[in-house]
């Protein structure tokens, strides 16, 4: 992995990524609650986009073009993932955009100079996906995205095409503004798998990790039908995971070393001396995922919103049970950051 001269915290890297931006006129602004305001097609914040979708649209008018903050996310599509080295229910997304403003060579050249000039990664150590498009759907693939980062020093196999459902993304929700992205991978090393080749398969689970949504270039709207409009203007959204980015700049294997979650690992593990590796990681996230939405006000029930802690809470009870062990939770909520 990557060398740092010290460890660096998530608090530097919240810091650095915000006044990146701010330097870069963009204005940073406060974090939304994780429960949507008037926006029915969501049952939790997702993205760091989702409280913004009426600037995007052209429904609301942002306080300045260029926006930047740290948003807390819910990815209820990542439950059954988490245990791995990366998923997480419960996550914070650095994220910038630019709302009928600057587009994808400015996008991308504003990624690479606070990847490769303030994180200091190794450009050799990345890896961009761009959309190869879908005809079936009218959508063209996004060779402006790999000419620019070509000119950036990204050779071919360094640059991957990707279907659908990897490069193109959103809406949040059923309905509203999306687009193709192109997205920022770290190389973990040979004892994650075989390095990639151009033209074949490109293992985005394990060896190479998404640290960043570089850019999803907001230009269609989609429709109730599953249709794509063009939107009033185009806009530039970018995510990028506070612990994933943790993880790799700071040579750790897994998410849950980094500062965000190894104390909840390691309060586990003294609690419950045989917990298996999974386990251990699967309560760490659920238990900082529901106590959020705890306290955000979001009471566990059997339908709708309510039933997402309800589940989580339930699998934290079936590991301790599991155990037999006596767990207490109040020295768990201390910690949750």
């Amino acid at each position: 992995m990557i060398n740092t001269m010290k460890p660096i915290s998530s608090k530097e890297i919240r810091e650095t990524f915000q006044k990146f931006f701010e330097k870069n006129d963009h204005l940073r602004i406060k974090s939304a609650s994780i429960v949507p305001k008037n926006d029915p097609t969501l049952l939790f914040i997702n993205s760091g986009m989702a409280p913004l979708k009426q600037y995007f649209t052209g429904e609301a008018i942002p306080p300045q073009k260029n926006l930047c903050n740290s948003q807390p996310c819910i990815r209820t599509i990542d439950i059954d993932d988490v245990g791995d080295r990366h998923h997480l229910t419960f996550f914070e997304m650095l994220g910038s955009w630019s709302i009928n403003g600057y587009f994808k060579e400015t996008a991308i050249k504003l990624a690479y100079d606070l990847l490769v000039n303030h994180f200091k990664f190794d450009p050799k150590r990345l890896v961009a996906s761009v959309y190869k498009g879908n005809p079936d759907l009218k959508l063209e693939p996004d060779h402006e995205s790999a000419k620019i980062w070509q000119s950036l020093g990204f050779d071919d196999d360094h640059i991957v095409y990707q279907d659908h459902a990897d490069n193109f993304w959103g809406p949040a929700g059923e309905t509203g503004p999306c687009g193709p992205c192109t997205e920022v991978f770290f190389d973990t090393g040979d004892e994650f798998g075989p390095k990639y080749k151009s033209g074949e398969h490109f293992d985005d689970t394990c060896r190479y990790i998404e640290i960043w949504n570089a850019g999803v270039f907001m230009e269609f709207n989609k429709e109730k039908d599953g249709s794509f409009s063009n939107l009033k203007f185009k806009s530039v959204d970018t995510g990028s995971g506070l612990e994933r980015m943790c993880m790799v700049l700071n040579n750790h294997q897994t998410v849950y070393e980094t500062d965000l979650l190894k104390p909840l690992i390691d309060e586990n593990q003294k609690q419950i001396p045989n917990i298996s590796t999974e386990q251990n990681r699967i309560l760490a996230d659920h238990c900082r995922a529901f106590t959020l939405m705890l306290a955000e006000g979001v009471r566990p029930s059997n339908e709708g919103r309510g039933y997402i802690p309800r589940r989580l809470i339930r699998k934290c009870l079936v590991i301790i049970h599991q155990h037999r062990a006596e767990f207490n939770f109040d020295t768990i909520f201390t910690l949750i950051q």
